[in-house]
Order: structure tokens, then sequence, then C-alpha cells
């Protein structure tokens, strides 16, 4: 093998070419691709940071969504327990009132059989005083129909 003048010529040109290629090419595309790896790891990172962001806030919005819900649970309870109280407060005072109108109107009822029963016996005094009259054929007044009254009434006692 020998080593002449273009072999000495090829290897200096082979040696500017990588020196020329270097600073041309290989540094601008390396600094490219630097850039890029960093842009995509900044994007990675700021990606990582907002999808915990994201986590964070969701976390947040489903505390407050569940709080939200026991709230209108406890509250939706209350107005139950208020409702059944108010309820049997009603139905308690409709049957008072009820029990009291049934008193009243049996104590109306009671009296006016009273009444009626002694009209009833206004009437069958009456009655029997004029069939006392027509049957013996006199006029029976009040002081002969007291007596015998009151006679009736100690014989019963």
């Amino acid at each position: 093998m020998e080593f002449d003048a273009t072999f000495l010529i090829a290897a200096i040109s082979f040696i500017v070419f990588v020196f020329i290629m270097n600073s041309i090419f290989y540094e601008p595309v390396l600094k490219i691709m630097q850039k890029r790896n960093s842009v995509v790891e900044n994007n990675f990172n700021d990606a990582k940071i907002l999808k915990s962001e994201t986590q964070k806030k969701e976390q947040i919005h489903s505390e407050k969504l569940e709080a939200s819900r026991n709230e209108a649970r406890s509250i939706l309870d209350e107005q139950m327990q208020r409702m059944k109280k108010e309820k049997s407060k009603i139905i308690s005072e409709y049957k008072n009132e009820l029990y009291s109108n049934a008193a009243k109107e049996k104590e109306n009822l009671k009296n006016s059989a009273l009444a009626a029963k002694e009209i009833l016996k206004e009437n069958v005094v009456d009655i029997a005083k004029d069939i006392s009259s027509i049957l013996l054929g006199c006029d029976i007044n009040n002081e002969t129909i007291n007596k015998s009254q009151v006679k009736i009434k100690e014989e019963q006692v």
C-alpha cells in the first residue's frame, strides 16, 4: 500500500468536509433537535402539571358536589321531619275538633231528646185529659193531674 499525495489530499479534504459539514449541517441540526427535545419535554412536563391540576380541581369539584348533595339530603330530611310533625299536629287538631264536635252533637241530641220527651209528656197529659173528660164526661183540671203524678212518682220510688 502506497501513501501518495492523492491519499493525503483526500484525507485532508475529508477532514475539511467533516468540519464544514459539522459547522454548517450537524451543529444546527443538533441544536434544532435539542430545542425540539426541550420543547417536547417542556410540553410533557406542562401536560403533567395540567393533569395534576385538573385532577386536584376534579377532586375539589367532586368534594363540593358531595357536600352539596349531603346538604340537600339534610335539608330534605329536615323538611320531611317538619312536614311529618306538621301533619301530625294537623291530624291531632282535626281529631280533637271532631271529638269536640261529636261531644257537642251528642249533648245537643241528648238535649233535643229530653226536650222532645218533655213535649211528648205534655202532649200525653193533654191527650189523657181530653180522653178522660170524654170518657168520664167531666172536666179534669191540672190540680187533679198533678196530684195523680205525685202519687205515681211516690209509688215508683
